[in-house]
This record gives structure tokens, sequence and C-alpha cells, in this order.
């Protein structure tokens, strides 16, 4: 193999090479180990791609290590592929993001507040913002269990920063909203103090700001050149395993460790603040190679807690970033890391989330950033549950709630027994509506290079399986309402190579105009696994879905099968601190109602909702919990068989103010009226309205609900025997 050297002039013009090494045999292992390079990328076939500097390049020559060069000029490369029109590649400039999270603090003063914990090399403030009822800087309540996300302490990572952005805009918004999501934030925030440091390298973020206005700027460490370098990589700087393997002596490599352990101050700071806010959770993100990686990084051997990493690490990735999980010292050596310091001196559990694919990189297009925003939230959400039991990684079960049926008030919920449930909340849903109950039924879904299989199914014959760089996108969209919510569940299985393949599933909020990743799969994985997504934090938006797929060969596959999307109307939490699995229901309107419940563990907080269950009440107790709500809203349900052969059954609820005006009508594509089923609608309430559909033609069809509340739609395909 060739090695490429670049003729970039040192620091001042550098020349950053993506290169690709492949060992001849251990010894070469152990002295590219040794050297300590930067890479960002492991192979099933024992290679490794990894950044170079010229520094970095003459190292390779004269240890007789040899490498082929992927893209000689990556600043060149990113550049060009981003063009010229995004300020700082889309991302934040330091002056923006500072300004940012100003407006933050402005808009949320009763839950957040920020200050800097000390000063960069440059003399630029480190700023960490808190999170927490209890949001007062030096008025910590040692109850809260602290938990620590950072972004950006290499300056070439800016996905990092806006991920723990994205994080911190979340808690916010979400706080004491109706609805799970709400639920959730406002549990984290009143039983936890959450430390964000969105902008960790400072300088540096500001210097690849000054020579790449644009975007795609390289430099990776510090500022603090006074060893004859271009600074301290800020990530081999730490005390635990300093100097170690994984790391450098030579002032001008991109892993060079500084003269001592914490010898920057941008180190020095934090882990001062560490001293007096120790963290149960640390979460520090870096990107690129969709991996999951926490200690030891200066040593193979074990840690004390390895099953515990273990249990959690897959806790991580089954929540949402689908990607391989283990300790550093198997993806790459790396002496003098923050969570082999984190861990070893303070005992925090300590992650590193390396976010974004190989094609995404460093400068990711201007699509592929939007997407990655919000990729590592709910990660960031397991480390700030599991803060409050570090060392026993747990959630609590999901309850499974009886048959309720038609009933009338007085009347119990009932639930099982869940897993580590210290006590219960009880969701109230009205204005239900199952959209899609698919399980592998070609239904409605637009498949490019996606298709029909029957060699996996999780429940069937068939299911979906991706067939190539494509994506299957629902036909139909949802308007999750003001005050209800909604949930999308789906079953998943993976046959990937993780280094060439990445599949995803992703939300619209704009009619397709830009995706973002609810959730991605990047690791050979062959187990049906189950996927939940709740909706309410999306209120008074109209969504698209949809699950993409992208490299890899002929024999990467994604299988998807049994799709669930609910939405509703009005959503409340009807009863909070159950302590037992039963609650009684005393007063409420007549009318549809679902109820869902969830499990809360004290240390873990809440679990996953259970499937809602239909209660209809036909006569009230006494008092009103309806909060002024309507609890019968005019819809229509899902219409099954779909693709219709000869008849379909569809459901129809009519809200009382409405029974006058309701008209229910089948219309083909062009508008024209096939069918008239208004006669069938003879009473207020819940009602399944059977179509005779023989002897209507093959094609697109939509089943119109109008009354004086609004219209309702649904799509079905009518096919011919």
């Amino acid at each position: 193999m060739l090695l490429l050297v670049g003729s970039g002039i040192m620091f001042g013009n550098e020349i950053y090479s993506l290169m690709n090494f492949h060992p001849a045999d251990d010894a070469q292992i152990e002295l590219f180990n040794r050297i300590g390079f930067d890479v960002v990328q492991v192979y099933t076939d024992g290679s490794v791609d990894f950044v170079t500097n010229s520094t970095d390049r003459r190292i390779l020559l004269e240890n007789g290590l040899f490498a082929t060069t992927r893209i000689d000029d990556m600043e060149g490369f990113y550049r060009s592929r981003n063009g010229s029109s995004r300020s700082m590649g889309g991302f934040y400039t330091w002056d923006e993001v500072s300004s940012w999270i100003d407006s933050l603090v402005a808009a949320n003063p009763s839950i957040t507040s920020v200050q800097s914990i000390g000063n960069t090399y440059e003399g630029r403030p480190q700023r960490v913002v808190k999170l927490s009822v209890n949001n007062t800087f030096g008025d910590d309540d040692p109850a809260m269990a602290n938990a620590w996300y950072d972004g950006l302490i290499h300056a070439r990572e800016g996905s990092a920063m806006r991920n723990v952005r994205y994080w911190m805009m979340w808690l916010c918004s979400n706080y004491e909203r109706n609805g799970y999501d709400g639920y959730q934030a406002t549990w984290l925030l009143e039983n936890r103090e959450i430390w964000c440091l969105p902008v960790n390298n400072v300088d540096g973020w500001v210097y690849n700001q000054t020579t790449s206005p644009g975007g795609g700027g390289m430099h990776r460490k510090n500022r603090n050149t006074s060893a004859g370098g271009d600074g301290v990589d800020l990530n081999r700087n730490w005390s635990v395993g300093w100097g170690g393997t994984g790391s450098s002596g030579d002032p001008g490599s991109s892993t060079y460790r500084g003269t001592g352990p914490i010898s920057e101050p941008e180190a020095s700071n934090i882990d001062t603040f560490w001293q007096t806010h120790i963290p149960a959770q640390m979460h520090s993100t870096h990107s690129y190679s969709n991996a999951l990686i926490y200690p030891w990084g200066w040593t193979d051997d074990p840690t004390t807690h390895a099953a515990q990493y273990e249990t959690q690490g897959e806790m991580m990735v089954n929540w949402a970033t689908g990607e391989e999980h283990y300790p550093s010292a198997q993806f790459y050596y790396a002496s003098g890391n923050t969570r082999d310091h984190s861990y070893g001196l303070y005992g925090a559990m300590s992650w590193n989330h390396e976010t974004g694919a190989t094609f995404a990189g460093f400068w990711p297009s201007a699509t592929e950033l939007v997407k990655l925003s919000r990729r590592n939230l709910r990660s960031y959400l397991v480390t700030a549950c599991l803060a409050g039991c570090p060392y026993d990684p747990h959630e609590p079960g999901v309850p499974v709630v009886d048959a309720i049926g038609s009933v009338s008030v007085p009347f119990t919920v009932d639930w099982n027994d869940a897993a580590y449930a210290d006590y219960y909340a009880l969701q109230r849903l009205s204005g239900y509506q199952l959209l899609v109950d698919d399980h592998g039924d070609s239904g409605p879904f637009d498949k490019v290079n996606w298709i029909m299989t029957t060699s996996q199914h999780h429940s069937g014959t068939q299911c979906y399986v991706s067939n190539g760089t494509g994506d299957m996108t629902w036909q139909e969209s949802v308007t999750i309402p003001a005050n209800g919510g909604g949930r999308i569940s789906f079953w998943s299985e993976m046959n990937i190579t993780p280094e060439s393949y990445q599949g995803a599933f992703s939300y619209s909020p704009d009619g397709g105009t830009n995706w973002y990743y609810l959730q991605t799969f990047g690791r050979n994985d062959m187990t049906w696994r189950f996927n939940i997504h709740e909706l309410d934090e999306f209120q008074g938006k109209t969504l698209m879905f949809r699950w993409e797929s992208y490299g890899g060969s002929s024999s990467c596959k994604l299988y998807i099968d049994d799709i669930k999307i609910e939405v509703w109307n009005n959503n409340e939490i009807h009863a909070d601190n159950i302590s037992g699995s039963q609650y009684t229901v005393t007063a409420l309107n007549n009318g549809d109602y679902y109820f869902r419940v969830w499990a809360v563990d004290n240390d873990f907080g809440p679990g996953w909702a259970s499937e809602a269950v239909l209660a209809q009440v036909s006569t009230s107790g006494t008092g009103d919990y309806s909060q002024g709500l309507n609890p019968m809203v005019s819809s229509l349900g899902l219409v099954t068989p779909n693709p219709v052969y000869e008849s379909a059954v569809i459901p129809v609820t009519v809200a009382p103010q409405d029974i006058s005006t309701a008209k229910l009508t089948v219309f083909d594509v062009y508008g024209r009226q096939v069918a008239d089923l208004t006669s069938m609608i003879t009473d207020t309430g819940y009602r399944n309205i059977v179509w005779d559909a023989e002897g209507i033609p093959a094609g697109v069809h939509f089943v119109r609900l109008e009354t004086a509340s609004g219209v309702s739609v649904r799509r079905i395909v009518s096919a011919v025997r």
C-alpha cells in the first residue's frame, strides 16, 4: 500500500487527510496504538480510518507504517460538499450559541441558570447551564442526583454541540406539558440537577470559525501552542491513564496529551467543578462513527462495573441510537480521556457517544446536519434517569391494563404489578384514533428500494425490508392536537454491516422539507425489538414518518413489522401517585375514553406507558373531571381491511353537537362520490359502519366524515379479486 504524505505547511496551512490502516500483524497493531493516532472508524476486517495532519503522516513514515488515503484534503472535501452559502457549515458560531444560551435561560427562569466555570486558555468563558427546579448555581440539593452533558471537546465536532443543545431545548419545552413527554421531562427537572456544557473547547471552535468561516475546519485541539505545536488534545489531558497508549507526547500530533495531567484550563475548570458537583452519570458527545463507548480507554482490563456498563449500554442503544457499544479500548485506545477520569476518580458512570455515520463525517451535509439534531436525545434520557441508580441500571416494567369496556361510574381501572414500580400514573385520553395497525400488509406506505419479504416477520407471514439505499414513507400525515398526543410503535430487526450501513426512523414537521432522526439502527442485531415513540412533544405540529436505509451491500437488511400509529385529541393525567395496581374512577362525563398507565420508580422515574384501553362511559357520577374538554370528538378510525375486497368496517365517532350535520361519503381520486353512507349514522357516539364495496372499481378511494366541527378523511384501496 502507498503512504501519501500531505504537503501542508506545519500548523499554518495544515492539510488533514482521512487515511485507512490495515495492520499486517499484532506488532503493527501494538505500534499503531502506542503512537496514538486519531481513530474515527474501526472496521470488521480489522482496518481503521484515522485523521492525520502533517506530523502524523511524518510519524507514520518514520515508523514504517503504510496507509492508503481516502480523502486527501478533508477541509477541501467538506467545503466542496457543503458549498459556501452556510455560515459555519450550518452550525452556530460561539457568539451565536452563547446568545442562544442567554435566550434559553431568559425564557425559562424557573428551571435554568447559566454560569462560567472558568476561562479557556485564550480567556473565553466555559458556560455551563444548570437545568432543574433547584436551578440556582451554588445552591445544590444533595437529594438530587447530578447528570453531566458536554459537547465539542474536539473543535471540529459541531454535531456534538447540536445534540446537547437539542437536549436542553427538549427539557425546557416539555416542562409541565400535558402528556407522557411532559410528565417525563417534569419528573427529571424535579428530581435531578442536569448540567450542560454545549461548547467545551471554545477556543478551538472560534479558531475553526476564523480559518474556515463557511465550515469544514479540521482543527481538533485547544489553542495552547506553548509547547511548539498547534494545541493540546483536551480528551487526552485528564489524569486517569494520562500518558499511556492512544495518546502522543509530540506537540504536533493530533492526540498530543499536554505537558502533564490536567495541564489545560479547560480540563482543570471541569475537574474543579466536578469536585463539588460529583456527577452520577457523565455523558460526553463526540462525532463521528455511530458508537457508544465507555471505560476503560487506557487499558483493556475490565472495570469494576463492567456488567452494569453492558446493561446500561443496551438500554441506551435500544431506546434510540441502535449502535454498537463497548469499552473504549475495544474500539481504540485513548489514555487520559474524560470518561476514564470521571469514572476512575469520581465513580460516575461515564459515556462517550460518537454521533453520525461515516457519510456524515465532521461537517455533515445540510440535510444530514438537521437529521442528527436529536439523534442522542433518548440516550440522554437514559443517563438522566439512571443518575438515580447508577450502579443498578434498570427501568420500570410496563403495566398491562385489564379490559374495561362499557361501564358506568364509579368503575375501576385495573392493571398488573410492574417491576420496580413505587407508584403509578393514570392517563386519560379522548378523541382516540388508531390510524395505522399494519402487520406487513403492504399498507399505506410509499416504498423506494423497500420491499415485502416472507423470510423474516415478527407476526403474520411477511414484513417490510430495506433493499439498498432508499426509504419507506407513510402516505399520510398526522396533526398532533394542541392538547393531545399520540404514539408510533413498531418492531425491528437488523442484519447489517455496521460501518457501511445505517438505518433510521425519521419524522418531518414541515411537509417533508426537513427530516429528523427519531431513531437510528447501526449494528448487526438479529433480534426483534419493540420501538416506541411518544408524540405529545409535537403538539400543534403535522408530522410525516419514514424509515430510511443508507449504503451497505445487498445482504444488509433492516426489517420492520407491526407498525401502529395512534393519536388522541385530549390527554390528562387523571390520577398520579397511585400506590396500588387499581384506581376507581368516581366522576366522568359520558363518552368514550382510553386509559393508559405507567409505573414510576423513585430512582429511575417513569417507565413506558401501557397500551391504551377503551372505557365507554354511559352514566356520569357526581362531579366533572373533563376539565372543560368535550370527551367526544367526531372522527374516523382505521378502516379495515385495507385493501378492501368486498366490504370494509369504518369506525365512526359523532359528537352530540355534530349529529345534525354529519355526512359520511366515499370519493375516488378524482373527487367523484362513489358512496353516501350518511343514512347509517343514526345516533351519537362510536359505531362501526359496514360498507359494501363490491362493484367499486379498483383504486385509491377516500372515506370522508364531514361535520360542523371539521372534516376527517381516511385513505383506502379497493381491490378486485
